[in-house]
Parts: structure tokens; C-alpha cells; sequence
């Protein structure tokens, strides 16, 4: 009877085989729309050039209009007819792609080729853009110095206030923002001029077209010769400049903000937990039909059952057999069966149904932080957050340790990610406390009044940094790598395996310590993620 069941599952397995080669076309190849793209490419460069003779059309006619006679210099200076024969060339170099990259690859028609084949076809379609634009440049630039023609006055008006706008707004950042800050923070006054060096040079590069724009204006007025492709030219850079110039204004003002704020992200405590999806398949094992019901069971387990559950060489874990004298269960697994808490009849179809194995059908790994939460002085301690595998694989050795840290007069680009002792990037910052000595004239940190809070986080008594120990952290490590500082006898102090945090009463109460993570000498992610094991009907050998 068991080789009878195995018998009919390898047969629908050959019949599922067939039909999905069916449905797939006899083999996967490029993704039909992909397919379609491509060969929709020599159509659209067929009709980009019938689009650039278009355009070439309507500006032979307007060469001959009355109106046109005012620009004609200009065209012949810039070459506007020229465009044209730019647009065409481009096309021609689109097809020359299209021939060369994408049909080949189209007649290759291998899936792994998809994303090849895109950036084909996106190039294809940026050639194409660039030819457009190309072609309409000629009507677009006529029309625009038309328009400073005919409208110089109003033009020029709106220039001088985009010009006026554009210096008010640089010398309020320059006697606001950036001054405050350089005079706060005169260590960084090259940075903050490296910042604010792209507003400063639009200041200048407005009053430079400003004066274009006058000079023009004042040749016309007095009927001189007037440039009017420059006066359009500058007329342009102004209305964009100041739209620039706000961006800029926004952007630095919430910079120099950043100065003005602290924060501290300390790992306070951390839990793994893990889920397995255990699924029954029972069948009846005196039939001669195979009708075999599932049910499922989903469980939390611990570390060491789900490495057991998820192990690859393991198909089944539990099974009830058939006999003589009835049904008998019996585990893969051992005692272990039993933190599954798993009633093996529990939800059992009858119609017969006297045999059935039990395997991993789903596993699926969750990862939890707590974190203490330092910001301006004030502190909370958040809930649990799920993280995803490789985050909390990375901070695994950085427990009690501050592993996010943007100090008083730092940008948040500068921020610091290489885990440290919390408070560590504070220290030599007069924002946080100061320098003095002991009675044996060594000089140690300390905290102003709400920054305390660094000096009591491990024991009860308070506890600081030396000068040499934040001397050595300064030099050597501070945004290079992390730090967890040594005891007398060589050990970490810092961290999971420092010997300040497993002593300290604090950290000894978290799930991390309770769950034996200091015992744990390889501490690692197990799977780093959800797993699907293999199961079901093909394994069992029935």
C-alpha cells in the first residue's frame, strides 16, 4: 500500500511537471511586454524622423515670415538649421543600437537577458528624447527672443526683482544663519562656507546678468545695436536663479538648525523570537485511493528547537504509523516533540485515516530592539522594534553601547554610526560639561546636570570618562570603527561581552540577559529570515 501512494504521487508529479511546461510555452524566455518594447523601437524611430521634418518644415516656413527677420541673425550665429541635421543623426544612431544591442537579444530570447535588454531600450528611448528636443529647439529659441523683442520692458522689470529677490535672500542667510553659526561654531567655519558657496556665487552670477539685462535694455532705448539672444539668455538665468535660490535658502537654513541639536541612540535590550508552521498530511493506509487531509499548527519556539525544526536533513519530524492493533506515534525529534505542545490527533478528518507524518511546512525569524533614546538632554526608553536579520546580526556585539550619535554643533551627514560607549561623542564638547581632575591630578569628564544621565547608566554610583580612554576613542577610532575599550587585563569593557555591562544590575534584568545572551559565546542570526523547508505528499515515501 505505501509503495502504491508513492506510485500515484510521482505520477501527478509528472502530470503538474507537464502542465507547467504547458502554461510556460515549452520554456521561459524574455517577458512578453519587454519583447513588445523592443519591437516597437524601429516603428518610433521611423516616426521621430518624420517628427524632426515636421519641425523642419514649420521653421523653413517661419524664415519667411515678416517676424523672422529680427532673429535671422541669431540663427545664423547659433545655427539653428543645423538642429535638424543633429535630430537625424541621432535617430540614425538610434538605429544603429537598435540593430547592433537590442535585436540580437531579442532573438536570443533568454530570460536572464531582461535587464539587459532594458537598458538597451532605455537608451534607445533617452537618443530619441534628446533628438526631439533637438528638433524643436530652432521654433522654441525664435520664439522666446520674439518674446524679449517684443516685450523687453516688462521683462526687464521682472529680471531686477528676481535679481533683488535673489540678493535678499543671500544676505539674510549671510547675517542670520551663517553668521550665528560661525561665530557659534568657529571650528566649522570652513564647512559652513563650502555650503553656503553655491548661494554666494548665484548672488553673483544674478548681479552679472542683471547688468547684461541693463546694458541691453539701455542700447535699446537708445537705439543702439541690442543683443538680444543675451538679453534672453540672462533674462532666463534670473527667473531660474531665484527658484534655485529658495531651494538653497530652505536647505541651509534647516543645516544650520542641525547644528543647535543632539541626539544619542543607545541599544538597550534585544530578543529574537521564532515561528515554525507545522502541517499534518494523514492519510488512509488501507485504501486504495490516496485522499490525504492537512492541517496545520503554528508555534513559537525557542533558539534551540527551531534550529532543530529547521534543519535541511530532517523531512519529517513526527509521524503515526499504522498496524495490527492500531495507530502508533512516534518522533523524529525526541522529547523535544513535546514543547510543540502538539495533540497529534487534534483536528483528525476520520473517513479512516490511520497514518500521517508531520514536517515544517514554514519557519519565519522576527528580531526586536529597545533602545534608549537621548535628545537634547531628555531621555526615553522606546518599546520594541522590529529589525530587520542583518541590523541586528550587525549590533549583536554593541548591547548598552550608543550606536547612533549626532553631537552639538555636528551635521547630520557627520553623524556617528560606529558604535561607541554612550556619551564617548560628547565628551570634550563644552556644550555637554568639562575637564577636571582627581586628587591624583588625572582628568576626568564631567557631565553638566541633565547630561548626568551618561555617568549613572550602568551602576548606580557614578562612573566617568578619562582623558586618555576619550583621547584614545578621538584619535583612533571615532568614525573608523567601533570602541569598547579595555580593562587592565586586556577584556572589553564596552558591549555585549564588556565586563561594565554584564555587571551592571541594569542589563542584567533585560530579556537579552535573561534569555542567556551573555552565555552565548557565538551569538548569531540563525537564518536571517523567513524559511519555506520541504514537505508534504513528495517526501513522505507512501
Amino acid at each position: 500500500m505505501v509503495r502504491q501512494h508513492f506510485l500515484m504521487n510521482f505520477i501527478a508529479g509528472l502530470i503538474i511537471a507537464g502542465l507547467v511546461v504547458v502554461l510556460t510555452g515549452c520554456g521561459a524566455g524574455l517577458p512578453k511586454e519587454l519583447k513588445n518594447q523592443a519591437r516597437a523601437l524601429p516603428d518610433a524611430i521611423k516616426t521621430g524622423k518624420s517628427q524632426v521634418d515636421k519641425h523642419k518644415d514649420k521653421y523653413l516656413s517661419l524664415t519667411k515670415s515678416s517676424e523672422f527677420k529680427a532673429v535671422e541673425e541669431y540663427a545664423l550665429k547659433e545655427n539653428w538649421l543645423q538642429k535638424f541635421q543633429l535630430a537625424h543623426d541621432e535617430l540614425n544612431r538610434a538605429k544603429t543600437h537598435y540593430n547592433k544591442d537590442v535585436k540580437p537579444l531579442i532573438s536570443k530570447n533568454k530570460p536572464e537577458l531582461a535587464q539587459e535588454v532594458k537598458q538597451q531600450i532605455d537608451r534607445i528611448k533617452k537618443i530619441l528624447q534628446d533628438a526631439e528636443k533637438l528638433a524643436r529647439a530652432p521654433v522654441l529659441r525664435f520664439s522666446k527672443i520674439r518674446k524679449t523683442i517684443d516685450n523687453a520692458e516688462g521683462l526687464l522689470s521682472r529680471s531686477k526683482n528676481n535679481a533683488e529677490q535673489i540678493q535678499k535672500i543671500a544676505d539674510k542667510m549671510k547675517t542670520g544663519p551663517m553668521l550665528k553659526a560661525k561665530a557659534d561654531f568657529s571650528d566649522l567655519s570652513k564647512k559652513i562656507n563650502t555650503r553656503f558657496a553655491p548661494l554666494l556665487e548665484l548672488e553673483r552670477q544674478s548681479r552679472d546678468h542683471l547688468s547684461v539685462v541693463d546694458t541691453e535694455f539701455a542700447r535699446r532705448t537708445a537705439g543702439s545695436k541690442v543683443d538680444y539672444a543675451a538679453f534672453t539668455d540672462s533674462v532666463q538665468v534670473l527667473s531660474s536663479g531665484l527658484v534655485q535660490a529658495k531651494i538653497l535658502e530652505k536647505k541651509l537654513t534647516a543645516e544650520m538648525a542641525q547644528l543647535y541639536s543632539s541626539y544619542t541612540k543607545i541599544l538597550k535590550d534585544m530578543k529574537e523570537e521564532y515561528f515554525v508552521t507545522i502541517k499534518r498530511e494523514s492519510w488512509n493506509e488501507n485504501s486504495d485511493y490516496y485522499d490525504p487531509k492537512f492541517a496545520t499548527f503554528q508555534r513559537q519556539v525557542s533558539p534551540e528547537l527551531y534550529d532543530t525544526l529547521t534543519d535541511d536533513k530532517m523531512d519529517t519530524i513526527a509521524s503515526i504509523t499504522a498496524g495490527f492493533l492500531g495507530s502508533s506515534f512516534s518522533s523524529n525529534i525526541g522529547s523535544l516533540w513535546k514543547k510543540l505542545s502538539i495533540n497529534p490527533t487534534e483536528q483528525w478528518p476520520g473517513r479512516g485515516h490511520n497514518a500521517a507524518s508531520f514536517f515544517v511546512a514554514d519557519s519565519k525569524e522576527t528580531y526586536f530592539h529597545k533602545y534608549i533614546l537621548e535628545e537634547n538632554g531628555e531621555t526615553r526608553e522606546t518599546d520594541w522594534e522590529q529589525v530587520d536579520a542583518s541590523f541586528y546580526n550587525a549590533n549583536l556585539e554593541f548591547l548598552g553601547m550608543a550606536i547612533l550619535t549626532k553631537p552639538y554643533g555636528v551635521f547630520e551627514q557627520d553623524r556617528l554610526t560606529q558604535a561607541a560607549p554612550p556619551g564617548m561623542a560628547y565628551v570634550g564638547n563644552s556644550k555637554y560639561g568639562e575637564w577636571k581632575k582627581d586628587n591624583t591630578g588625572n582628568q576626568f569628564w564631567s557631565w553638566y546636570g541633565k547630561y548626568a544621565f551618561f555617568s549613572m547608566l550602568f551602576n548606580m554610583r557614578p562612573s566617568y570618562y578619562s582623558y586618555n580612554s576619550w583621547n584614545g576613542w578621538n584619535n583612533n577610532y571615532r568614525n573608523r570603527q567601533p570602541y569598547f575599550g579595555k580593562t587592565k587585563n586586556g577584556l572589553k569593557q564596552y558591549g555585549t561581552s564588556g565586563t561594565i555591562v554584564k555587571q551592571s544590575p541594569k542589563f542584567q534584568t533585560t530579556n537579552f540577559a535573561k534569555s542567556g545572551g551573555f552565555k552565548s559565546q557565538n551569538a548569531s542570526v540563525r537564518g536571517a529570515g523567513p524559511g519555506l523547508r520541504g514537505g508534504g505528499p513528495k517526501n513522505k515515501g507512501k
